[in-house]
């Protein structure tokens, strides 16, 4: 099947019909059945006002790798984009201690984002070793309070790697607490040689066609990383997204939903599926 396609970072705004959501409607999800298909597509636009999203990345350069698409169309569509670095990246560096890789990485981090036209900061956790226990929890939780975003992107929790995981996680859990009322939408890996993030099931698209160049170059800033190794599996991976898209390069994003048994924020059910609340916008 298909599915709908997210064009760029406005692309489902309030036009469908003008309301006053709880959230931007530009972060809804828009998964709707085969049948229900002709709901695809609004022209995109700049959105009214601007947002903050903040992506949640385990090392230097995951954030890039993975959600730089989606990174370039929200800072041209105006919006602040904050890639916050759980790790220093510290053991990713042979030959180097950890206090100088942490340097350079930094270093290359903030390069990266600038130029995607965002910004990076720096958690402190260190590679290899973030928890996901009550003080980590709490020191997210206080900073994304500071933040204020209206979306977060995390790796997929089911990943390749520890702390990959333990950011997914404790995106997750922090997703639950009322004091944020942000959009958490997750996002997918792929490691050499085959390997992508186990049982990812994407809800939501993103078109990164006009961008993808730009995504690359923002990765390859990394330089001790040595992208030109590694990238093509994210470029391919983008171009597997966007056969499923229709579009000719993609990001796959899945988003969460809370629920009041998890003690946290919850999503009333509507009785009816998008394309049919929706009966006055284009087919």
């Amino acid at each position: 099947m298909r599915y709908p396609t997210i064009s760029t970072f406005g692309l489902l705004t309030a036009a469908l019909r003008p309301v006053a959501p709880r959230r931007p409607a530009w972060c809804r999800s828009t998964l709707t059945p085969a049948t229900l298909a002709a709901f695809l597509v609004v022209a995109a636009t700049a959105p009214a006002t601007s947002a903050t999203l903040v992506v949640l990345a385990p090392h230097p350069d995951d954030g890039e790798a993975s959600c730089g698409g989606l990174i370039a169309n929200a800072t041209a569509a105006g919006h602040e984009v904050v890639v916050l670095t759980m790790t220093g990246g510290e053991l990713g560096v042979p030959g180097m201690g950890p206090q100088e890789a942490r340097a350079l990485r930094t270093r290359e981090a903030r390069e990266a984002a600038a130029l995607l036209g965002a910004r990076a900061e720096m958690f402190g956790a260190v590679d290899g070793s973030l928890a996901v226990d009550a003080p980590t929890l709490e020191r997210l939780a206080d900073t994304l309070v500071r933040l204020h975003p209206a979306l977060v992107l995390a790796p997929w929790p089911l990943d390749v790697h520890a702390d990959h995981q333990a950011t997914g996680l404790l995106a997750w859990r922090v997703f639950q607490d009322r004091r944020l009322a942000f959009e958490l939408y997750f996002y997918e890996t792929t490691n050499s040689p085959h390997t992508k993030s186990f049982s990812f099931t994407p809800t939501d698209f993103v078109d990164i066609s006009e961008v993808s160049k730009k995504k690359v170059e923002a990765a390859s800033r990394h330089r001790s990383q040595n992208a030109a190794e590694w990238m093509e599996m994210y470029v391919t991976l983008a171009r597997v997204r966007g056969w499923d898209a229709d579009v000719s390069s993609a990001e796959a994003y899945a988003k969460a939903r809370s629920s009041s048994g998890l003690g946290g924020r919850t999503e009333p059910a509507s009785r009816l599926l998008p394309a049919l609340r929706e009966p006055s916008a284009p087919r």
